[in-house]
């Protein structure tokens, strides 16, 4: 089926029936919560989903996407996963180049990058009530360095499990 056919461009979901791309968000969705559950870095998490589903940029994207996790160098600020999604679009929609006597508001995929991103930020302020990763994870206590090595208990997975309630509808939304 559509799942396991590998990346799909932008052109042929769009050509999807209703069904269909409800089943691929939702396969997309599930993905980046799981990654973010598995792996953590809630930037890479939503980038990955979506391009294991999506013709989305290349593994160097993957790559510029790690310091973004935890609020963007675990600044606690832009949500990491927030700003993968936002990334994920400049991917699909994004100006390549600039242009010789053109700045950025000439250019249509300057703007439209930028309409569908502020309709991310206002999804995500939407369900999440602020941008700040500080502001969404109110509830997971900030672990020291020596805990990241390696998490062994159920409290600690559970913790940390809460960024993948982030992770996967940011996922959906992009």
């Amino acid at each position: 089926g559509i799942m396991s056919q590998g990346p799909i461009s932008l052109q042929e979901a769009r050509k999807m029936s209703k069904e269909e791309k409800e089943q691929l968000i939702r396969a997309i969705e599930q993905k980046a919560y799981d990654n973010e559950v598995k792996y953590w870095g809630c930037s890479q998490a939503v980038l990955e989903a979506l391009q294991q589903y999506l013709d989305l940029g290349n593994g160097e994207a993957f790559r510029a996407a790690t310091g973004l996790a935890g609020g963007v160098g675990n600044t606690r600020e832009v949500c990491g996963a927030l700003a993968a999604g936002a990334m994920a679009i400049g991917l699909a929609y994004g100006r390549t180049k600039f242009e010789d006597g053109k700045v950025a508001m000439e250019q249509p995929e300057f703007m439209e990058t930028r309409v569908r991103t502020g309709k991310l930020c206002d999804r995500f302020k939407e369900k999440f009530g602020s941008l700040r990763c500080s502001d969404v994870r109110p509830s997971v206590r900030e672990a020291g360095v020596e805990e990241y090595t390696r998490f062994n208990t159920v409290e600690a997975f559970e913790d940390h499990a809460k960024c993948a309630n982030v992770t996967g509808p940011v996922a959906r939304f992009a």
